[in-house]
């Protein structure tokens, strides 16, 4: 939740986010490393014209999955057309 916050400027944070997390490396036993990725989706009450948490949840949650559809690690803040 970042209150005051439009769809593109929290759409940035988590693109920021993203980056951070992209590349790092998580360190298991037996020498095994694994690459770590993320996916987001993000929704802002400006599309709907109200807040609503679990629907604004509910869109951030299919965008989500519509980013791990088109190839994981990115930001989705658009619905698919």
């Amino acid at each position: 939740m970042m209150p005051n916050t439009t769809l593109q400027e929290a759409a940035a944070v988590a693109e920021r986010l993203r980056q951070r997390i992209q590349g790092r490396e998580v360190f298991l036993h037996n020498n095994v490393t694994l690459r770590v990725s993320a996916s987001l989706g993000v929704s802002a009450s400006e599309e709907r014209g109200e807040y609503q948490f679990e629907a604004l949840q509910s869109v951030a949650d299919g965008r989500l999955y519509l980013a791990k559809q088109n190839g994981r690690n990115q930001v989705c803040f658009r619905s698919a057309a």
